[in-house]
């Protein structure tokens, strides 16, 4: 298998999925499939991605190649997440922001275009 997509996993219509990526990674304390992960349309996650659970994430975002998304986050439309950067648990990312290569973004911040 290419990638692994974990129970109560949404993805929107067109939604590219590249290799070793894992969408609906349980965080510590949950099982497989107990937290609704929401992926809308036209979505572009390219390789070495993880997404953990808890995540609605909106329509049109992208990732680069080895991004990490911890749990519980609020991504809005039209969000670029670069190269090698990790978003950390209970992020607000509101519509259109790009967040460039190699960024960490702590748990609890909230990010405006």
């Amino acid at each position: 298998m290419e990638y692994i997509i974990h129970p109560h996993v949404e993805l929107g219509e067109g939604a590219e999925i590249g290799s070793f990526v894992i969408i609906g990674e349980p965080p510590r304390g949950s099982g497989p499939g107990d937290l609704t992960t929401l992926i809308g349309p036209g979505a572009v996650i390219r390789s070495h991605t993880v997404i953990y659970a808890g995540n609605r994430i909106g329509k049109h975002f992208q990732t680069g190649h080895f991004v990490m998304i911890r749990e519980e986050n609020d991504i809005g439309d039209d969000v670029s997440v670069g190269t090698g950067t990790v978003v950390e648990h209970h992020v607000r990312i509101c519509d259109g922001v790009r967040i460039h290569s190699n960024a960490f973004i702590p748990e609890f911040c909230v990010l405006r275009g």
